[in-house]
């Protein structure tokens, strides 16, 4: 989505965001979506204990095979068609997730021009968004998943988007989120500032694999980040 912002709205830094425990935690997701599993095979199959087995194995650092994984824990091996059917109903469910306190202050009192970059099955994230109800609060929104494959991060497209929309050199964009691994190579290489944030309680590692993944600075909060920006 698009708004359009005077020239003087653009003055100030451009703060973009990323979604997944950046703004909420992305667990949060992962336990909205358990649940929803859970009704469905407790109506459809009389199956009952599957979000507390997804808990389990999610907990354990289990992502890929969470549901095979799950079933076999349950008693109940199943073929891949209805590994598949489950994937469906999890991204596509309406998720039950709030934001982090901090991130919720932080968006209802800014006054800085907003975007938001975030990767992952575009359905999926949009319902994250309107589910967070904060579809409202960003000037321009991109979901790299909307996009063929290859344009997710670190792919620099959608942070290029992001500067065609703003219309501001790259040195006034400041790029907040979470995962070294993949966050923060294309927007450093195009010149933007860079933030990590390490929730308690994230999915990723927030050691940097080298020092090309490193943020330029790191927060543990949003309570935080008028610190950095004051640098």
């Amino acid at each position: 989505m698009m708004q359009q912002f005077s020239s003087n709205s653009m003055s100030a830094p451009v703060l973009v965001f990323d979604l997944d425990d950046t703004l909420y935690l992305e667990r949060d997701f992962a336990r909205s979506g358990f649940a929803a599993l859970d009704d469905y095979l407790n109506s459809s199959r009389g199956l009952a204990g599957f979000a507390e087995a997804c808990s389990r194995k999610f907990d354990a650092g289990i992502r890929g095979n969470i549901f095979n994984a799950a079933l076999e824990e349950l008693g109940c091996a199943e073929e891949d068609t209805f590994i598949h059917e489950l994937v469906n109903l999890y991204r596509s469910h309406e998720p039950r997730i709030s934001l982090a306190d901090d991130a919720r202050i932080f968006l209802d009192n800014n006054r800085q021009p907003l975007a938001l970059i975030t990767d992952g099955p575009a359905a999926t994230q949009n319902a994250k968004i309107d589910g967070l109800g904060i579809r409202s609060t960003f000037g321009h929104i991109v979901t790299t998943g909307a996009w063929p494959k290859g344009f997710g991060k670190p792919h620099p497209r959608s942070f290029k988007q992001v500067m065609a929309w703003s219309g501001q050199k790259a040195g006034d964009h400041i790029y907040i989120a979470d995962n070294p691994a993949k966050d923060f190579l294309a927007p450093r290489d195009l010149g933007w500032r860079t933030v990590q944030i390490n929730r308690e309680g994230r999915v990723h590692d927030p050691v940097p694999p080298s020092l090309a993944h490193c943020a330029d600075n790191e927060i543990e909060t949003l309570d935080q980040l008028a610190g950095v920006l004051a640098l």
